[in-house]
């Protein structure tokens, strides 16, 4: 009996010892898990961050598609994305190192620029027609167009704009359209009275009855139209070139041009994405639109793609190749907006001239990417 009992005891014994073998198999097994989740985590602590800035406008998207798509990850980016409502406030972000790279007006990247040694590295798009003016239905502003035969497209003339109040987003690229309006019957900013609000603040305040003209950019112009509003100018109609930027801080250009380079890639994939496929592209931008708080029907989301020229890597280094030493496009470009706010007082002859002279609009970066992207071929 005694016997029995051992033998019982033995066999209990061994079993357990199965058990506890196959529990320490199972720690094991947790414990590999773990190991492959840390490997996981330490592959994406090796992603690389890059703080870009971005507002409620098409030249987001190429940003927003990369973050979608998983590009970013593709590239060893992290991105972190930052949403301004505008210039302004985005450039108060990049004088406290909040950002290292994004895109926004060519007015607030002028100025970014001037102030605070940023680059621009590459145009967003073309978007002399989207940024614009608006006026009501019954405006007495209609009764007239082409008061000045130059410029057949624009409603107006001296004695029905003169003391009319402005609602618009001031130091901005729609604020040079409605300087360039202005210019063009005659007039100056002293003529009218300017109200500074944000695209958001604006729309809504033009619609509860204040104000008589409205500066709007796309989306919001979109918006308007749908109100039955009518657009009475636009840069495009005044003739000026407004191009959207792309824009780099002095501190990434110069640190870590590699990493800038990394992101613009990723950026320009986006545009070409966008000139290839637009009809996906603005359901994408539909997407974004609507995060931000933004519902734009399918006829408006086309006309962000009708309305507002890309161009790609090839068509980039064009516009910013300089030839027989004169000025590139894009300098050009810049150049009748550097001279729109000297004349205004906002900026001085000589911060213009350090603003060309200082080689703050390049294509450095992007001849980085264009190498890049002829490896793949």
């Amino acid at each position: 009996m005694k016997y029995k009992k051992i033998a019982i005891l033995l066999v209990f014994a061994l079993f357990m010892s199965i058990v506890l073998a196959g529990c320490g198999t199972g720690k094991q097994a947790e414990q590999k898990g773990g190991t492959s989740n840390a490997k996981s985590d330490s592959a994406s602590s090796k992603l690389t961050t890059v703080h870009v800035s971005h507002q409620p406008c098409l030249h987001a998207l190429p940003t927003y598609m990369a973050m979608k798509k998983g590009w970013d990850k593709e590239e060893g980016l992290e991105i972190d994305f930052q949403f301004y409502p505008s210039g302004p406030p985005q450039n108060e972000a990049l004088a406290s190192n909040k950002w290292e790279v994004g895109a926004e007006g060519t007015v607030p990247a002028m100025l970014a620029a001037i102030r605070y040694g940023a680059y621009i590295i590459a145009i967003s798009n073309d978007e002399s027609e989207t940024n614009d003016l608006w006026v009501r239905p019954d405006s007495p502003i209609l009764k007239v167009k082409g008061y000045n035969p130059k410029y057949p497209e624009i409603y107006g003339s001296p004695e029905t704009v003169k003391g009319k109040t402005v609602l618009l987003t001031t130091a901005s690229t729609g604020h040079y359209a409605v300087i360039a309006t202005l210019r063009a019957l005659g007039l100056d900013e002293k003529d009218v009275k300017m109200v500074h609000m944000e695209q958001s603040q604006a729309l809504a305040a033009f619609e509860a009855g204040q104000g008589d003209i409205v500066q709007l950019w796309a989306p919001y112009d979109y918006i308007a139209e749908s109100k039955g509003w009518v657009k009475m100018s636009s840069g495009l109609r005044a003739g000026v070139k407004i191009p959207g930027a792309v824009v780099a801080s002095k501190k990434a250009v110069e640190e870590n041009p590699e990493k800038v380079a990394k992101w613009l890639k990723l950026y320009m994939r986006g545009i070409q994405e966008m000139k290839s496929n637009p009809v996906e592209s603005a359901k994408l931008l539909g997407e974004y639109y609507k995060e931000k708080g933004l519902t734009l029907d399918d006829n408006a989301l086309a006309k962000e793609f009708s309305l507002r020229p890309l161009f790609n890597t090839k068509e980039q280094l064009a516009l910013f190749a300089k030839k027989d030493g004169n000025m590139s496009e894009v300098e050009q470009w810049m150049s009748g907006l550097a001279d729109f706010f000297v004349k205004q007082g906002r900026i001085t002859e000589a911060e213009k001239e350090q603003l060309f002279k200082g080689g703050y609009i390049t294509d450095k970066i992007l001849k980085m990417v264009a190498a890049e992207e002829e490896k793949k071929k």
